[in-house]
């Protein structure tokens, strides 16, 4: 059934009818209204003929809407001018050659940004406003198309990149305003980078990782600008910390707090002997010391990687796995040991209520060893007296 409205999507249409059917709504406007040449400028009142343009718009009450606009083609009586005929435009409703209204296309480049491309398809279609994926990321690159100008890079992110993995690096420059790469350079060094920077000043913010090598670049070619970490390290480096911070508790955190609820420290068993001390005593000395020259190996491979080695050059130069080397370019600080979790079928597993029982002044080892088997214990009686 056909209806008479008020609301007009644009300023210069007249709504004709307003239509709903089985599956949208369908709104029909015309326009008679003389108009000026896009070309020259001029005003034209020669009517040449008429055509209809649909457009998809907003949503109204959970169903599509499509406007079908009758607009006129006209003469351009300007003899100076190259175009003979044109058509009318609609610069508040729509752009030229589009299929959505202006206010439809700003809805699918939010969607995009935010969402991508698959859930944003999703997403539309669920408020009446169906729009395929390919459709959304070719609105956001056509977008980001019209936004090039080669202005200037005032917010620079700067990263590494692989020609060759773990063989030979370069870098990447990127725009991070207009969400752009602008350069890419040949290798992975702070002169080179500094260089760049140096033929850029109008750079204000250089957002690069963790790593030395581009802070000593910035520095060096932009000593301008403000050094942030980018978002993605960030992130990378929070994980690893959850990681590391997470790995050191083991499985029988459970346990212990179930048996010592109440207990506020838990001091440690004592020595079973002087020799016994001594043996620790060296354990202990032999960790630090295996500790001391992992650090100081780390050191040196991040040394070589900041001053522009590859991955395959420090594995060769030092005689390690280029699978090791390449997890620890990528980290900022030494990785922890991996230790293995304790097992109910070792001590370990029940240290908590272990030293709980021999501070209590329970040391009769049958009477701990029958309390730990109550609890869970699977290991054999030589086991637990040999610890």
């Amino acid at each position: 059934m056909k209806t008479s409205a008020s609301l007009s999507p644009a300023p210069s249409l007249n709504v004709v009818s307003v239509q709903r059917g089985e599956q949208a709504w369908t709104v029909t406007v015309d326009s008679r209204q003389p108009t000026s040449c896009p070309g020259c400028g001029t005003q034209s009142k020669s009517r040449h003929s008429s055509y209809t343009r649909t457009l998809r718009d907003l949503s109204a009450q959970g169903a599509p809407v499509i406007i079908n606009a009758r607009l006129a083609r006209w003469r351009c009586r300007n003899q100076r001018c190259g175009r003979s005929i044109f058509t009318e435009r609609l610069p508040g409703l729509a752009a030229p050659f589009a299929r959505r209204t202006a206010r439809l296309a700003g809805i699918v480049r939010l969607l995009g940004h935010s969402a991508g491309g698959r859930p944003s398809e999703l997403l539309m279609r669920r408020l009446g406003m169906p729009v395929s994926d390919t459709t959304i990321l070719r609105s956001l690159k056509e977008h980001a198309r019209a936004r090039s100008d080669n202005g200037a890079v005032h917010v620079a992110g700067i990263d590494d990149w692989a020609w060759r993995k773990g063989a030979n690096y370069g870098t990447i420059i990127v725009d991070l305003e207009r969400r752009q790469v602008v350069d890419l350079l040949g290798d992975r060094s702070a002169a080179t980078a500094a260089n760049w920077f140096k033929e850029h000043p109008e750079v204000e913010v250089v957002s690069r990782d963790r790593a030395g090598l581009y802070a000593e670049a910035a520095r060096q070619g932009a000593p301008q600008a403000r050094q942030v970490a980018d978002r993605f390290h960030l992130l990378q480096n929070f994980r690893e910390a959850v990681e590391r911070q997470l790995g050191r508790f083991e499985a029988p955190i459970s346990d212990s707090r179930v048996n010592a609820r109440d207990d506020q420290a838990t001091p440690p068993l004592p020595a079973r002997s002087d020799c016994a001390s001594d043996s620790v005593m060296q354990k202990r000395l032999m960790s630090c010391g295996r500790q001391a020259v992992r650090q100081e190996l780390f050191d040196e491979i991040r040394a070589l990687f900041e001053g522009g080695s590859t991955v395959r050059e420090i594995a060769r130069k030092l005689g390690l796995g280029r699978r090791r080397v390449e997890r620890w370019v990528r980290r900022i600080d030494l990785p922890d040991r991996n230790t293995m979790a304790s097992k109910p079928c070792t001590p370990a597993y029940f240290g908590a209520l272990l030293a709980r029982r021999w501070a209590e002044g329970i040391t009769k080892v049958r009477h701990l060893f029958d309390e730990i088997r109550h609890h869970g214990y699977t290991g054999s009686f030589s086991l637990k007296t040999a610890v």
